[in-house]
């Protein structure tokens, strides 16, 4: 009998989904975040991926989800190496799938995609922008794609997105129960945050030490999920984009009330913050310290005072990211949090719906 590791690096030879795993074999149809209607003979069984990190997603539907992946862009190998270092621990074979380009960007290769033969393409509001009517061109290869997104607006697009894939991979019941935790989840801290006030000031440092200081978040991403929090970050209004830069000066003189860096792409290595799948909570809150230090923040009231913090940055693409909202809650307002506990949440998410579990450290205190 073939062992289990046998039978994955099979499945990714020839990716198929048995029977006993899709809830739907016949056609399925689903209207994208784009409003095109894509319809499917039967549930996807080949899928490219043209954003990897967009193989966690799959992973809280479907359990086996590198078995529907034909090929993929390489940011998640190359942006996010502890949380491809646990997928190739679980599966050796994960270096076997095709790489289709960059991604998400116009790097992306057309003739790759079709020389895979997928059944479905998943894009992303950015790739679709990016890669020069990639759709297009695919519509006219007869080869179907989708469009959805959990980065521009996160808020928005997530419910949506998630029940599309669902329903393209034959799973709209696993779809809609994680849709139904995910909307308890926000609109929990939705109740608490209610009439809250003041609604504290943040500087959400992104990519804190693995660039110059300090890159942030404009409008939706990080943004959102700050005012979901009962916060407002001080680069909305600031920056004309979803992400840009702040001056050190202006950072400086605005003196949030809180600061919370992300870790995880540029780690301790890269002079960033350890952070994500695999990291330790002592090797977060080391990183931590080290880049307040050496970006010039340790005078902020927010640090002196014990208001500094770090979250791992891949919650800016993943319906996961109510965790986040969780945490930064807690963070701000830890008066009206009673009762949400974002560590509990985690391992609810882990035991409920994630085949490819989140094992690590993604978030941390500086004090």
């Amino acid at each position: 009998m073939l062992t289990r590791r046998r039978l994955l690096l099979a499945s990714l030879a020839a990716p198929l989904v048995s029977p006993a795993l899709a809830q739907t074999q016949g056609p399925v149809v689903a209207r994208d975040l784009a409003g095109r209607e894509v319809r499917l003979p039967r549930p996807a069984r080949r899928i490219v991926l043209t954003q990897g990190r967009h193989l966690p997603v799959l992973s809280l539907l479907h359990p086996d989800p590198l078995s529907l992946v034909a090929g993929w862009a390489s940011d998640l190998r190359q942006a996010s190496a502890q949380e491809y270092a646990q997928l190739r621990a679980l599966n050796p074979a994960v270096d076997q799938i095709p790489i289709i380009g960059r991604g998400p960007s116009d790097t992306v290769s057309f003739e790759s995609i079709i020389a895979l033969q997928p059944d479905l393409v998943l894009l992303s509001r950015y790739t679709t922008a990016a890669a020069g009517g990639l759709a297009a061109r695919l519509d006219a290869a007869g080869i179907p794609s989708a469009v959805i997104d959990f980065f521009a607006d996160p808020l928005v697009d997530s419910e949506p997105s998630i029940a599309i894939l669902g329903a393209l991979i034959g799973r709209t019941e696993q779809a809609a129960a994680f849709n139904a935790h995910y909307r308890g989840k926000l609109e929990a801290v939705a109740a608490r945050m209610r009439g809250v006030a003041p609604k504290h000031s943040v500087l959400l440092h992104a990519h804190a030490g693995g660039t110059a200081c300090c890159f942030s978040s404009g409008a939706g991403i990080f943004t959102g999920m700050i005012e979901a929090a009962g916060g407002r970050s001080i680069a909305a209004g600031v920056l004309p984009g979803p992400m840009g830069q702040l001056g050190l000066e202006f950072v400086l003189a605005t003196d949030p009330h809180s600061y919370v860096a992300t870790g995880g792409p540029f780690g301790g290595a890269r002079g960033g913050i350890t952070m994500g799948s695999g990291a330790t909570m002592r090797e977060a809150r080391e990183s931590l310290a080290r880049v307040i230090q050496s970006q010039g923040l340790s005078g902020l009231t927010a640090v002196r005072q014990g208001r500094a913090h770090a979250l791992w940055h891949g919650f800016n693409d993943t319906p996961a990211h109510y965790l986040a909202i969780e945490k930064l809650a807690q963070w701000l307002h830890p008066d009206r949090m009673q009762g949400i506990d974002p560590e509990a949440s985690l391992a609810e998410l882990n035991d409920r719906f994630l085949s490819i579990k989140m094992q690590g450290t993604y978030w941390v205190d500086l004090a």
